[in-house]
């Protein structure tokens, strides 16, 4: 379990001998912090940056807020810069693990290093804070910006998510609003003559110095998990120890809503359809927790939006208690000690539940393939291009109750086109991503 502060040090010894966690994180200093301690940051960052901070305060925004603000910086101790609200899930960038492509798989070090040169970020001393401008469960992408972090070695005690909306957190009521401004700041890289950023084989080109994961050599691969590991883990009779989230939803547990594989128009009879996965359930042995369940979108009480009505897109988008948070965990069978292991559609909502999780101390990993990738493996069936997925029976066959709960198998014409994903049927191991990772790393 973390600590929060201090000067609870007596609360904290207790909180680790009962289990108990606290109702709040007003007294958060990284992991999800609230407003509160986000404004005190914003006023005055050298005196009230977190002990062991030595670099500047980063903030990444996904979008402005409904009336197009940002929050407050002063371009030197305190940087905010804005990314796109519905982040950047790109099933067109794979990597191939060993066995099958991942679609939208976990950034490799050269595009990490890309990012954080973008946006001037210091592995080796800056604080990094992401929050999203207006409520909304695309929350998930920017979260999956913080796992790509933690992954590649940022220091934990060094990143942050705002809990709650910039929105919603900096409103007028709040008594925050003057922490907002009209305009975040610009990325520093090279503009071409029209003023827009100059490209190259499709990145912005950086000026700013070259930053690198290399420099505090601190991967952490243990935290994903790849599909040869799950099928293991999905095979076994008794799984005590384990406990594998399912973070997509109940209806796409239950098959009721089929997972798709992107919102592209590439099935159905005209090819004018989103193409769905072959196989729909879930992972054998997973249990249904749907990333939602920690995040309040129910607490709205004025218009912040100013769309003329209070509804649920005026609500706060705040994590649940640690307590509250706990207690859904105990709820949906997890114990303490148990190897906690989320999967969902495509690796983001999954990153919702891990950062709770972490939070938790529970030391929560990943399977990066997720749905997107498990669900493809459908052997002995074609995809709309009328292509067989992979034989019956193959290794990586995952129809296959030792493997999968499969509730509905999907029509050929609306299948995901299945060579995207270069099917190793000889591969027996999944490994390559990581090293490939730990190679970057030398």
């Amino acid at each position: 379990m973390k600590t929060y502060t201090k000067g609870i040090a007596v609360i904290v010894l207790l909180i680790g001998l009962t289990g108990c966690q606290p109702d709040n994180y007003d007294d958060s200093k990284s992991g999800i912090i609230s407003a509160k301690t986000l404004s005190t940051y914003i006023s005055n960052w050298k005196e009230n940056k977190p002990k062991g901070t030595t670099g500047r305060l980063i903030i990444v925004q996904a979008g402005a807020t409904s009336s197009g603000k940002f929050l407050k910086h002063d371009d030197k101790d305190v940087a905010v810069y804005e990314i796109p609200a519905g982040g950047a899930c790109d099933p067109s960038y794979r990597r191939f693990d060993g066995m099958a492509n991942i679609p939208g798989a976990l950034l490799s070090g050269k595009y990490v290093d890309g990012m954080i040169s973008t946006f001037n970020m210091d592995p080796t001393k800056d604080f990094i804070v992401f929050a999203i401008g207006k409520g909304s469960t695309t929350m998930r992408e920017i979260i999956r910006s913080w796992w790509v972090l933690k992954y590649w070695g940022w220091d934990d005690k060094r990143i942050a998510v705002l809990n709650g909306s910039v929105d919603y957190d900096f409103s007028k009521s709040s008594g925050l609003s003057n922490y907002l401004v009209d305009h975040a700041d610009m990325p520093p890289v090279k503009l071409d003559e029209n003023g827009m950023p100059e490209m190259h084989n499709g990145k912005m080109i950086p000026i700013a110095p070259f930053y690198s994961m290399k420099t505090v050599h601190n991967l952490q691969p243990h935290i994903q998990v790849y599909i040869a590991e799950m099928m293991k883990l999905a095979a076994k009779d008794n799984k005590k120890g384990y406990f594998i989230a399912d973070a997509r939803g109940t209806k796409e547990y239950n098959a009721e809503k089929p997972s798709r594989f992107s919102d592209d128009l590439l099935c159905g009879p005209n090819k004018n359809e989103k193409c769905l996965m072959p196989l729909q359930g879930h992972i054998r042995g997973a249990v249904d927790v749907p990333y939602t369940d920690f995040i309040i979108m129910d607490d709205q009480k004025e218009d912040i939006n100013n769309d003329g009505k209070i509804d649920s897109k005026d609500a706060s988008y705040k994590f649940r208690s640690p307590a509250v948070s706990e207690k859904i965990f105990q709820e949906k069978g997890y114990r303490d000690g148990d190897e906690l292991i989320t999967y969902c559609r495509s690796g983001r909502k999954a990153t919702v539940v891990n950062l709770v999780a972490d939070v938790l101390g529970y030391a929560p990993r990943m399977y990066d393939g997720s749905w997107v990738q498990w669900g493809e493996m459908a052997g002995g069936r074609t995809d709309v291009d009328g292509n067989e997925i992979l034989p019956k029976g193959s290794y990586i066959d995952l129809d296959n109750p030792k493997y999968t709960t499969v509730i509905k198998r999907m029509e050929p014409e609306y299948t995901q086109p299945s060579s995207i994903y270069d099917i190793d049927l000889d591969a027996r191991t999944s490994n390559k991503i990581i090293e490939e990772d730990k190679a970057y790393m030398q």
